[in-house]
């Protein structure tokens, strides 16, 4: 893959603008065993160039029900750590080992390369960060002073919500502040609508974190917040009975509405990726990151949708749209 040639400038790219450690800060990298080992490397070392106290840990392969259960190993480092840069997204975010480290001050940065290495280079070292952090300020805005958000799309999705008093968080994917997580490369803006409110019909046309890329798309019937039908052809029946599945009935409660920034990314079907395409809505299921301050709690099982060229109105007024934004509502061009 001809992307492994600027892992070192990525690293230290990501150590010195999206880290920012200080003289001897303890610093984690996290790997596993399928991890591209040459990024691992990379970041140890752009982090010690730092002067920060960077070690890295490659930890086995976990299966997904074991990911959010680490070992004593593992926990006591996480929470030894100021910062944690993560080469893995296997659900370890969610664990209580995590979640015990971030809220005693630990901050972590999460990303995944596998079969997206190219993407993860252009995104990070070829794409306006400042324009990206302008644009999602103003999103940001617009979305706590919201009443009345609407979705639609040409493949039928129509659903609604309320936003405030919800505060919007924008996924720049660096470390900003003490006890926080995000994932690089950004960016995107995410809000936890008022769950009561969601209702209508959602169509996935681009792809889910379940299958990859969706080739027929399918919908979600929402009411008060949870998904109450799952229809479409075989790919709604494979996330049928993937929800049914998890056996947890937070997998069904809509937690997070999210729209993309980067105008490198595009769809893959990874979502590192996909959730950041350029005006892309992102709207994930199940557990929920406290920070968000929503009500759907905790939870084993995440999983996100996504759709590509959706509209989002606010109050009645475009904000996005056929992949860009609306320079009547204050963005440029």
């Amino acid at each position: 893959m001809k992307s492994r040639q600027f892992w070192d400038e990525f690293a230290e790219v990501a150590m010195q603008r999206l880290v920012d450690p200080e003289e001897g800060d303890p610093l984690l990298v996290l790997a596993d065993t399928r991890s591209d080992l040459n990024l691992a490397h990379a970041l140890m070392a752009a982090g010690a160039r730092t002067g920060a106290d960077t070690q890295l840990i490659i930890k086995q392969l976990a299966k997904p029900e074991e990911a959010a259960y680490p070992g004593p190993i593992l926990s006591e480092a996480f929470k030894a750590a100021k910062y944690i840069v993560s080469i893995i997204d296997d659900g370890i975010d969610a664990s209580e080992a995590m979640l015990e480290a971030k809220a005693s001050g630990t901050s972590i940065l999460y990303t995944e390369v596998t079969g997206v290495e190219d993407y993860v280079v252009r995104a990070l070292l070829h794409a306006d960060i400042d324009k990206m952090i302008r644009i999602g300020e103003r999103v940001c805005e617009l979305w706590e002073a919201t009443d009345l958000c609407r979705v639609t799309s040409p493949q039928g999705t129509d659903v609604s919500f309320q936003l405030k008093p919800r505060k919007a968080d924008l996924g720049r994917g660096a470390l900003l502040h003490p006890g926080m997580d995000d994932f690089f490369p950004g960016m995107q803006t995410n809000i936890a609508p008022v769950e009561e409110s969601i209702n209508g019909i959602i169509v996935i046309d681009a792809s889910d974190s379940v299958q990859g890329v969706v080739h027929t798309p399918y919908s979600f019937t929402m009411v008060n917040g949870v998904i109450t039908k799952v229809e479409g052809g075989s790919e709604a029946d494979n996330m049928r009975e993937w929800l049914s599945a998890c056996n947890d009935p937070t997998i069904y409660k809509l937690c997070h509405f999210s729209l993309g920034l980067n105008p490198q990314a595009g769809i893959s079907g990874r979502m590192i990726e996909d959730e950041r395409k350029l005006a892309a809505v992102d709207f994930g299921f199940g557990y929920q990151n406290p920070d968000f301050g929503g009500t759907v709690g905790l939870s084993d099982y995440h999983m996100d949708i996504m759709l590509a060229t959706p509209t989002v109105y606010l109050d009645g007024k475009e904000m996005s749209g056929n992949g860009g934004f609306n320079p009547e509502m204050g963005f440029e061009d």
